[in-house]
């Protein structure tokens, strides 16, 4: 007995809509961490005090880091860490919802918000870059450094 086309078909379908379900699931949810009570962040050498912190993570890449948070003293995280020339906010799942990469994007191009590079190396090819605005908030994210590109 012969297995009709439509069935095999429909078979490759259905496994093709489960895979791309859980490659989804996998991509925006799963590994995630939220992160709270963070109460202090680094900038170079230096420790300053946040509070509100909201932020997520993975241990699957250091890239899926990103944080929201008010600093205690703007002006000396400011001055202490190193300005960037190529500060970049990569979009987080659209879930975590403090972090608007746009605005952040276009607050950096316009001058209201200064970008940091807070740290190098802070995870396997990534740098922290850090968002400061003059009224105390901030964000910081990682992006990848170069490690990888085959220069």
């Amino acid at each position: 007995m012969a297995i009709p086309g439509k069935y095999i078909a429909g078979g490759i379908v259905a496994f093709g809509a489960v895979f791309g379900a859980g490659m989804w699931y996998a991509q925006v949810y799963a590994y995630y961490e939220e992160v709270t009570g963070i109460e202090q962040v680094r900038i170079g050498a230096e420790t300053f005090a946040v509070s509100d912190y909201t932020g997520i993570n993975a241990p699957t890449s250091p890239l899926k880091m990103r944080g929201c948070f008010t600093l205690e003293d703007p002006a000396a995280a400011i001055t202490a860490g190193k300005r960037a020339t190529d500060a970049d906010p990569l979009k987080p799942p659209y879930w975590f919802e403090c972090f608007d990469t746009e605005s952040i994007r276009a607050d950096l191009e316009a001058g209201a918000a200064v970008p940091i590079m807070a740290g190098l190396d802070e995870g396997d090819g990534a740098d922290l870059y850090m968002a400061i605005y003059p009224d105390g908030r901030a964000y910081r994210w990682r992006q990848p450094n170069g490690k990888y590109d085959g220069r």
